[in-house]
C-alpha cells in the first residue's frame, strides 16, 4: 500500500477536482461553440402583414410567416443599406 499523509491525500483530492472542473469547462466551451447562432440579414425575414420577424434555415426568396401564414418575399438587402 502507498503511504500517504493527510496533506498529500488532500492535495491529490483537490488536484483531481481541478482536473475534473477543467474538463467540464472545456466541454462546455466546445458545446457552446458548436450550438452557436450565426445570424445574418439574408436569414432574417420580416412579415409585411403582421410585422413578425423570424429566422429561416436556408437561403430562399419566398417563405411563409409562422404567425399569420402569409407569403413573405425577401427584398434585396443591398438596396436597404
Amino acid at each position: 500500500m502507498i503511504g500517504m499523509n493527510f496533506a498529500d491525500a488532500l492535495f491529490v483530492y483537490f488536484l483531481l477536482w481541478l482536473i475534473f472542473l477543467a474538463i467540464l469547462w472545456w466541454r462546455e466551451l466546445s458545446r457552446v461553440k458548436s450550438y452557436e447562432w450565426h445570424l445574418s440579414n439574408s436569414r432574417l425575414f420580416h412579415c409585411d402583414s403582421c410585422h413578425h420577424s423570424f429566422i429561416i434555415k436556408e437561403a430562399v426568396n419566398l417563405t411563409r410567416c409562422p404567425r399569420c401564414n402569409s407569403i413573405c418575399i425577401c427584398r434585396n438587402r443591398r438596396d436597404l443599406e
